[in-house]
């Protein structure tokens, strides 16, 4: 009887052991399918690619190493750069977890130098509102630039258009953000570059070279983003992230406090830090400048900008993200008169439309198809109504 009963038993857990192996082993494999690392035609990996679903719902962003840390589970993921054509990924197809970007066919054309008493640079810029719903919120515009070589000051007109999934939405990022990010458009007389130097001059942060054409960007803690100088091209792109400088700023200050109040004999009281480190933030940049044999940059150099900022629980809930990108589409060198002319020519009107064809004009990237889908979306009764 005992041969009978351990037979049919040692099978069943042999079975069991079978059914275990083979669940640990799929879920081991799951895990590393959903990894991603997105790179350029060089190897390179891109930082800071905006990674949503089908239905538009934020995934995440790429690391400064170019990780995605979790697809979470979609068979296919959407990828949006400033720099790169938009590229819809089927991760059933993927090799070795990883992903090549192509280099965008978008180009500003150069233009000679003259005496004039202003630098014009017209830039389009485009910015998405995503929660854990999607995008709620678009905002776009075209921005006539003008830097004065004398005064060395920049000004800049902005017309721009904006469309909320409901009114107040609209009204509250408008009005409170609008001008900021309406800003973030807009050329400036200090690019990233020159920044991260003057914060290297203050000792803040190291940049070393990596090797001949890129060069890192780190605090004591960490690799905070790149310098990369392409001098065939004839650009430097600067990558940079914002947030975790800053965080890694506040830590040390505050152990560097409580060391100070360890020395006087002070008795140190834990915070409770429970809820601030529930949240993930991240505020990061991109942006690339034309330069000189020299190296060297001015504001009517600029060529595009990505940025975005954002905020999320640990857990998956409650995440948002503003995601902007700006593009040079018009660069020139003018008088005052000839600038008052320039603006008339260029003016566009603001309307999805105009915006849509200025894009198209201009050869700028287009939005994954899945996100410009959902931005349809919020125009489809201003455009029904054209039809």
């Amino acid at each position: 009887m005992k041969k009978i009963h351990q037979q049919p038993l040692y099978q069943s857990a042999c079975r069991a052991l079978c059914v275990l192996v083979a669940i640990v082993v799929a879920m081991t494999v799951q895990v590393q399918a959903q990894r991603l690392q997105v790179v350029d035609s060089e190897g390179e990996p891109v930082a800071f690619v905006c990674a949503t679903t089908q239905a538009g719902v934020l995934i995440g962003t790429t690391d400064i190493n170019g990780w995605l840390s979790d697809t979470k589970g979609n068979r296919t993921v959407y990828l949006s750069h400033t720099a790169f054509e938009p590229l819809a990924v089927d991760m059933s197809t993927v090799v070795n977890d990883r992903v090549v970007l192509k280099d965008v066919t978008y180009d500003l054309p150069d233009v000679e130098v003259k005496p004039k008493e202003l630098a014009y640079v017209q830039t389009y810029y485009r910015l998405i509102y995503f929660d854990d719903e999607g995008p709620l919120y678009f905002r776009g515009g075209v921005i006539d630039n003008t830097y004065e070589f004398a005064t060395k000051k920049t000004s800049s007109k902005t017309r721009s258009l904006s469309k909320g999934e409901n009114g107040l939405l609209r009204f509250l990022i408008s009005t409170i953000a609008g001008r900021y990010i309406d800003k973030l458009g807009q050329v400036s007389e200090n690019s990233r570059h020159k920044q991260l130097l003057a914060m290297e001059k203050e000792g803040k942060i190291t940049i070393t070279g990596d090797s001949a054409t890129r060069q890192i960007v780190a605090d004591s803690i960490s690799t905070l983003g790149y310098i990369d100088t392409d001098a065939n091209a004839g650009v430097r792109t600067t990558s940079f992230n914002i947030w975790a400088y800053y965080d890694h700023e506040k830590k040390a200050k505050e152990e560097a406090k409580e060391a100070r109040d360890l020395a006087k004999g002070k008795k140190i009281k834990k915070k409770d830090n429970k809820q601030a480190e529930d949240k993930e933030r991240e505020e990061t940049f991109y942006e690339v400048y034309r330069i000189d044999e020299d190296g060297r940059s001015r504001v009517d150099d600029f060529v595009m900008r990505q940025f975005q900022v954002g905020s999320k629980k640990r857990s998956g809930d409650g995440r948002f993200m503003i995601f902007m990108q700006a593009y040079a589409t018009d660069r020139n060198y003018v008088d005052k008169k000839e600038y008052k002319q320039l603006r008339k020519e260029n003016k566009v009107d603001m309307s999805i439309e105009e915006l849509r064809r200025f894009e198209q004009s201009h050869k700028i990237p287009p939005l994954p198809e899945n996100i410009q889908a959902q931005i349809d979306k919020l125009f489809e009764k201003e455009l029904s109504k054209k039809k």
